[in-house]
């Protein structure tokens, strides 16, 4: 693990979008989870800014008040790991019920993630689960504890992370 300079921002989704994110949408569906509605990660929807400790301005009464006129982005094109990726990621991993958003990124062009606290910080077990899944899939992914940002992943992603630090460049 590797800590990662406090306040670095992440860069690039790597969620599909249009066809994919569609396709994505039909192998499961969100159902009652709103976790990445709620303000745990930074938006504009329609004008209104959306962040950790703000939700979504369209957001209320347990789903979303536009669902048919939402933008393309952030909300269309935002497709969360466990919706996008059920091969990989299982029903307990659902945001809402894990408290974590798995968010797709990329690493060298090739997938990564980020662990998104959305009520809870990844506790042991979780962690644990995405270190087996990392090592097996050689997919590194980051994370947030007490305030302290980590990463976990191959040897070649730890070399560009400390190289990264060494550099002052954000993680992610």
């Amino acid at each position: 693990m590797i800590p990662i300079a406090a306040g670095a921002a992440a860069t690039g989704t790597g969620a599909p979008s249009g066809a994919a994110a569609m396709a994505a949408s039909d192998a499961r569906r969100c159902g009652a989870c709103t976790a990445c509605c709620e303000g745990w990660a930074a938006g504009e929807i329609h004008g209104h800014a959306m962040s950790p400790g703000h939700p979504c301005h369209f957001l209320a009464g347990g789903g979303c008040t536009i669902y048919e006129r939402r933008p393309q982005s952030p909300c269309r094109n935002f497709v969360c790991g466990w919706l996008g990726e059920p091969e990989h990621f299982p029903e307990a991993m659902r945001p809402d019920r894990l408290g974590v958003i798995v968010i797709r990124v990329r690493w060298r062009g090739e997938p990564a993630y980020v662990l998104l606290s959305a009520g809870r910080e990844p506790d042991d077990a979780l962690l644990e689960w995405m270190r087996a899944f990392s090592v097996r899939t050689r997919r590194p992914f980051f994370y947030e504890q007490r305030g302290e940002k980590l990463g976990f992943g191959p040897p070649e992603f730890q070399r560009d992370m400390l190289a990264r630090l060494a550099a002052g460049d954000p993680m992610w």
